[in-house]
């Protein structure tokens, strides 16, 4: 007799371990396969960053609902997130200013925790902020950051508990698909049968797709992280996370003195295999990730190279997620090509996809991540 399941979820990262937990708490049988571990791809190596600002407005109040979901954890799931409210400023360069005060004024009226803030109220909060060619920063006082690993934990250790199976190295070779609709999945280890299939398996994701004759527009790119710590630990200022296209990193303080500083040049980023990549960052290229964040934070001078995370993004052409299902085969649902937002989203994606499968539609807020638009 084959083995059964409601749903399968592909992929144990922090989004399907998410929607694992949201579909038990619907009342349905779950296996989640990953051929890892636990938030053993890019989840495990995120920064854990969440904060609510974008440019589309529609982003940021999706955003804030995660970042309310985050802060509040105890209050909705098991377990810790290890959520640590930091704050986090969004540099804003002279031609987008008019552009982000409107935006901020209309998630203000929708009650969303922002503000705009001069040149010199940012330097209010952080004293050593260099704001030379700045308009201004967007604060968001309650952005912070968690542990993607303790996580994703929480959400399989909740679906566990609940009743969904988890196997952790069991590999899914290939979505099967009978009579013009998903049938199940067929693993390193025989077939598991279902009516629906959850692809939340990352760059992967586009692989299993293929088997199905439904491709997904999804590559893997390698991402780099730096880790510093300052000379002076005991003296370092309280500094909220920071994002700064204009300079091309982004920052988040870490333990005190510690920093991880991250690139926002796509020029640091390039197409892999996450099968087969450099996973190294010398000492010299995590300088380099100082050096361009000296020029804003006069703190990380002289700061020393104190690690490195080397993974990957899932990532698709206009840089926003897939979540929902996918037209071309009735029970395929696809929560993939996460572009780097995967983790601010993963509360939302779970209960929009435990949505989809109760109710056959994704709740609106989702409607602009929907496989749709890339099949106009």
């Amino acid at each position: 007799m084959h083995e059964y399941a409601d749903v399968i979820v592909i992929g144990a990262g922090t989004t399907g371990c998410s929607i694992a937990w949201h579909l038990v708490q619907a009342g349905l049988s779950v296996r989640l396969l990953d051929k890892g571990a636990i938030a053993s791809g890019s989840s495990g190596a995120s920064p854990g960053i969440v904060r609510q600002y974008y440019a589309d407005p529609a982003l940021s109040q999706l955003a804030g609902q995660g970042v309310r979901d985050y802060r509040d954890w105890s209050q909705h799931y098991p377990g810790e997130c290890g959520y640590r409210p930091t704050g986090f400023l969004t540099a804003i360069s002279r031609q987008e200013q008019q552009t982000t005060e409107a935006n901020v004024a209309l998630l203000q009226a929708h009650g969303a925790a922002v503000r705009w803030l001069s040149p010199a109220e940012a330097q209010v909060l952080v004293p050593d902020l260099r704001t030379d060619g700045l308009v201004g920063v967007v604060h968001e006082p309650d952005a912070g950051y968690c542990d993607p690993i303790r996580t994703a934990q929480s959400f399989a250790t909740g679906a566990r508990s609940g009743g969904a199976v988890i196997e952790e190295g069991r590999a899914v070779r290939r979505i099967i698909c009978r009579a013009g609709r998903v049938a199940g999945v067929q693993t390193d280890s025989g077939f598991i049968a279902s009516s629906y299939v959850v692809n939340a398996a990352g760059p992967w994701a586009a692989v299993l797709a293929t088997d199905c004759r439904v491709p997904l527009p999804i590559s893997a790119t390698r991402q780099c992280v730096g880790i510093v710590t300052v000379a002076s630990p005991d003296q370092d200022q309280l500094m909220p996370g920071y994002g700064d296209r204009s300079a091309g990193f982004y920052l988040r303080p870490d333990s005190p003195g510690t920093y991880f500083i991250g690139s926002l040049l796509a020029s640091d980023s390039y197409a892999i295999d996450p099968d087969a990549f450099d996973r190294s960052m010398s000492n010299a290229t995590v300088c380099s990730y100082r050096d361009r964040a000296v020029t804003r934070l006069g703190r990380l001078e002289g700061a020393q190279p104190l690690g490195r995370r080397v993974s990957f993004f899932d990532s698709t052409p206009d840089g926003n997620p897939i979540v929902g299902a996918d037209p071309r085969m009735p029970g395929l649902i696809v929560a993939a090509g996460l572009s780097g937002h995967g983790f601010k989203f993963a509360p939302l994606f779970g209960q929009g996809i435990a949505h989809w499968v109760m109710k056959g539609q994704v709740p609106q807020s989702l409607a602009l991540f929907a496989m749709e638009r890339f099949l106009r």
